[in-house]
């Protein structure tokens, strides 16, 4: 790494990104992304890699946001104009134990294929989850905290 690089996760923070860190970051550099399937699944692909669980966790990021798909048709909540975002639903990723797995090169491998399989565009939104865990992952292997070599 160089001494310029600077660390695309979040201020204040030192040492390798985690799964649940680049998460956070992804809400916070675009707060107001709606949910799709695209996100759901990234997210979901993240979590799996860090706790190895294909699901994801019961109570995790992925979740909330299927919440958000499943009553995005309500008529109910459409009225009341109620909408979570990439920025609530990831709010609190970083303090989620299970996601403290430094993030690597398959695990971005992963969520970038996860979030274009499922996206409508087919595409990764450049202000969404997969480039911020890939981003998360060079740093991570660049600073000597990932292994370049692990799938």
């Amino acid at each position: 790494m160089s001494a310029q690089e600077q660390r695309p996760g979040l201020e204040g923070q030192t040492g390798p990104i985690s799964i649940g860190e680049a998460l956070q970051v992804a809400g916070l550099r675009n707060p107001d992304k709606e949910i799709d399937l695209g996100v759901v699944s990234a997210i979901r692909s993240a979590e799996g890699r860090a706790t190895g669980v294909k699901g994801g966790l019961p109570n995790g990021p992925a979740a909330q946001g299927q919440q958000v798909l499943d009553r995005s048709t309500s008529p109910m909540v459409l009225a009341l104009g109620e909408e979570d975002t990439l920025g609530t639903i990831t709010a609190h990723a970083m303090d989620t134990l299970q996601l403290e797995k430094p993030v690597n090169i398959r695990d971005a491998q992963r969520v970038v294929e996860a979030e274009m399989l499922n996206s409508h565009t087919g595409q990764v939104d450049q202000e969404g989850v997969a480039p911020a865990i890939k981003a998360a992952a060079h740093y991570n292997v660049s600073c000597g905290y990932a292994n370049p070599n692990v799938l």
